[in-house]
């Protein structure tokens, strides 16, 4: 297979390299091998390019690996993301629940899908306005 990149296309593919293989074994006791492999097959190529500082051979490993210096970009975006995404889950979380006690697990699992999301956007306009001005500041655990 051949593809034709510009070496600013072949920069991004690497880092959106990086942020999948970091995603798919983030979590994992041991990392998918192949996944791990796929991704060396990329970065070997980077000789030349402007990609080159972002990784190196792994002597021990045998294979390419993000470097050292790719670091501070791609953490950078997946603490962008994490951020996002944890004020999301955390707001939809809690109004799922708030929805499930006001009106029943029952009848909130009979739920249309459209109308169930927009009872829990509804439900989590008070969550965004309460994270917007104070974080996890006011946020306790109350026990009944």
């Amino acid at each position: 297979m051949t593809i034709t990149l510009s070496d600013d296309q072949y920069r991004r593919v690497v880092i959106l390299t990086m942020l999948g293989e970091w995603m798919v074994n983030a979590t994992r006791k041991e990392p998918d091998a192949e996944f791990e492999l796929a991704a060396s097959q990329l970065y070997a190529v980077a000789k030349g390019t402007s990609a080159e500082a972002l990784v190196t051979y792994d002597e021990e490993a045998t294979q390419w690996m993000p470097s050292d210096a790719s670091d501070d970009e791609v953490h950078t975006l997946i603490d962008d993301y994490d951020d996002k995404t944890f004020w999301e889950d955390l707001t939809t979380r809690m109004a799922e629940r708030d929805l499930i006690e006001e009106r029943g697990e029952r009848t909130v699992n009979g739920m249309r899908p459209a109308e169930r999301l927009r009872a829990i956007e509804s439900a989590a306009k008070k969550y965004v306005d309460e994270f917007e001005h104070h974080g996890l500041e006011r946020l306790a655990i109350v026990t009944r």
